[in-house]
């Protein structure tokens, strides 16, 4: 009698078990956390928008950008030496009082880069910014873009230093970040910026205004055209609040875009 009592409730265990796990796998995410993460994919973007900045930076400091070359030419850009032979340069973007970019977003404040001969291997652009913003979220902090090239594709390693992000809401996102862009498309025709593409790889630590650490770790490389403000696919594991969200940017598309799946549940970004 005792053996088969043992054996019932090592079966009620079992099957109590199992039922705690179904549902702990079935529990949908809350509203806040898929906030939570919304807010740490944004410093992703961020990361990418300061690309562009430094991008249109060497391209103006190296003679090569004409005043209608690019369409994120909202402010005033000036570049000091004025010397085409003369670096470090440092060049600003001066938003002022505020305009609205080509990407869409309302851009107020100043960008100032120190920019190296970037061609160079170890060259380099620092990133900084001055009571800037973007739709009303305020972005401190340093960004450094290193050549690491190779003779085959352009690569860059990009280093998120005491970065701050805080939005019109007052919600704030502070990280640290190491990632590499590498060129996988029009390294041949250097001179036109609308052809490259990049891989992206690497890692973002992020605190939010909570207090609650985020990882965001990439899977697949992120897929990021110069003539697509957005990434386009790749995928990534964003941890947080317990729980690991799946990212997916999508099959190439160029939009603002993508899924976070947790828990067997799938949900829509809008980034």
């Amino acid at each position: 009698m005792q053996k088969q009592i043992r054996i019932g409730l090592i079966l009620t265990t079992a099957l109590l078990l199992i039922f705690i796990a179904a549902c702990k796998k079935e529990t949908p995410a809350d509203q806040a956390t898929l906030d939570s993460a919304k807010q740490a994919l944004a410093n992703q973007q961020l990361i990418i928008n300061s690309f562009n900045i430094a991008q249109r930076g060497a391209e103006k400091a190296s003679g090569l950008m004409k005043a209608d070359d690019r369409t994120d030419t909202c402010g005033i850009l000036t570049v000091t030496p004025s010397d085409p032979l003369a670096f470090p340069k440092v060049i600003s973007v001066d938003f002022g009082a505020g305009c609205t970019d080509g990407d869409g977003k309302f851009k107020s404040g100043k960008v100032t880069m120190t920019v190296g001969a970037i061609w160079q291997p170890n060259s380099s652009i620092i990133v900084t910014y001055d009571n800037y913003s973007e739709n009303g979220a305020k972005l401190q902090g340093t960004f450094t873009f290193k050549n690491i090239s190779t003779a085959n594709a352009g690569i860059f390693e990009i280093i998120a230093q005491d970065i701050k992000y805080v939005d019109a809401n007052n919600y704030s996102v502070a990280y640290n970040a190491t990632q590499t862009y590498t060129q996988i498309y029009g390294h041949a025709s250097w001179w036109d910026w609308s052809d490259d593409v990049y891989n992206i790889t690497g890692s973002i630590n992020s605190v939010l205004t909570n207090g609650e650490k985020v990882d965001w770790t990439i899977k697949t490389p992120l897929v990021k055209a110069n003539n697509c403000y957005w990434v386009s696919a790749g995928t990534g594991l964003l941890s947080i609040n317990g729980l690991d969200y799946l990212i997916d940017y999508g099959n190439g598309n160029c939009d603002n875009k993508a899924t976070a799946t947790v828990n067997g549940q799938t949900y829509n970004i809008t980034l």
